[in-house]
C-alpha cells in the first residue's frame, strides 16, 4: 500500500469514527464503498480553511480550472486558526462534482486534510486529499458549492 492509499484509508477510518451516531449507518457505508472502490480521475488542487472553534470556511481550488468550492461549517469543531493543503480532487464526473454538489464533510489533522462533497441525495461525488500545511486539527460538514 502506497503512501496516498494508506493516507485515504485513515481519512476514511476518522470520517467513520466522526459521523457514527450523526448519519445513517447506509450513507457511511455508502460513502466507504464509493471512495474505495470508485475508477476516479485526479485533479491537482489546493484547501484553504479558516476555523474559529465551531465554525470553519473552507475553499478548494482545482489548479488548473478556474472553479472553486466554498463550504461553512453547520457543525464542526477545531482548533482555531487558518491554514492551507495542497493536494488531489478525486472524482469520476467532474461536471456532476460542480454541478450538484450541496454538501460536504471534513477532517483535518497536521498530517493531512480530507474532504468528501456530497450531492443533496447522499450520494459521494469526489474527494479531496492533501497534506496538512497548518495546525488547524478537527471535523465537521456543512453546505458548499463550485462555482
Amino acid at each position: 500500500m502506497n503512501k496516498e492509499e494508506k493516507v485515504n484509508l485513515k481519512i476514511l477510518e476518522d470520517f467513520k469514527k466522526d459521523v457514527e451516531g450523526k448519519w445513517p449507518p447506509e450513507l457511511i457505508d455508502k460513502t466507504v464503498k464509493e471512495v474505495t472502490s470508485l475508477k476516479t480521475q485526479n485533479y491537482g488542487a489546493v484547501a484553504d480553511i479558516r476555523s474559529v472553534v465551531f465554525h470553519q470556511s473552507i475553499d478548494v481550488k482545482i489548479t488548473d480550472l478556474d472553479r472553486v468550492f466554498n463550504g461553512s461549517t453547520e457543525w464542526g469543531i477545531s482548533t482555531p486558526g487558518i491554514g492551507g493543503s495542497a493536494g488531489i480532487v478525486f472524482a469520476n464526473d467532474l461536471d456532476k462534482l460542480f454541478s450538484e454538489t450541496k454538501n460536504f464533510w471534513f477532517a483535518g489533522n497536521t498530517t493531512y486534510l480530507g474532504i468528501y462533497f456530497y450531492s443533496d441525495d447522499g450520494s459521494l461525488l469526489g474527494h479531496f486529499q492533501g497534506a496538512a500545511l497548518s495546525f488547524v486539527i478537527g471535523t465537521g460538514n456543512g453546505t458548499g458549492q463550485w462555482n
